[in-house]
């Protein structure tokens, strides 16, 4: 009897522990701040579609960004899945610029600062990430 009791218990432990594990938030937002051409962001969960949201972005003498789309590859080489140029963002505080990647397998996935134009650094007010196609 002592021994079905232990496994009902170890086993409520495990199912405990998987399923209050940190999950992958697809959809959120944060800020940058004198970033540099190669940085990353945090990584997303997603799959189809993923679209990348730069507001109010330095306005000294950077005048672009291109933003790659990395999927993350676990144990192996992470995969390009292209880029976009924003300019929009750089024109005031309050504007917006996104790119936007379509036909994604479900995976983990992160931006990359390829190239800041006109800057070796950029900011933004606001860059967020949405998994949403339909808005």
């Amino acid at each position: 009897m002592r021994k079905s009791r232990a496994a009902v218990v170890g086993s409520t432990i495990v199912a405990l522990v998987l399923t209050t594990a940190s999950p992958s938030y697809a959809n959120w937002s944060s800020f940058l701040d004198q970033v540099m051409n190669g940085f990353e962001s945090r990584r997303w969960d997603d799959g189809d579609y993923s679209e990348v949201i730069f507001i109010g972005c330095d306005q000294g003498d950077a005048t672009a960004v291109d933003v790659e789309l990395w999927e993350d590859i676990s144990l192996g080489y992470d995969s390009n899945k292209g880029s976009n140029h924003l300019t929009g963002c750089f024109k005031s505080s309050t504007s917006l610029s996104h790119g936007e990647w379509y036909g994604l397998p479900g995976n983990d996935y992160y931006f990359r600062i390829k190239t800041v134009w006109g800057s070796n650094e950029m900011s933004a007010r606001s860059v967020g990430v949405d998994t949403t196609a339909a808005d």
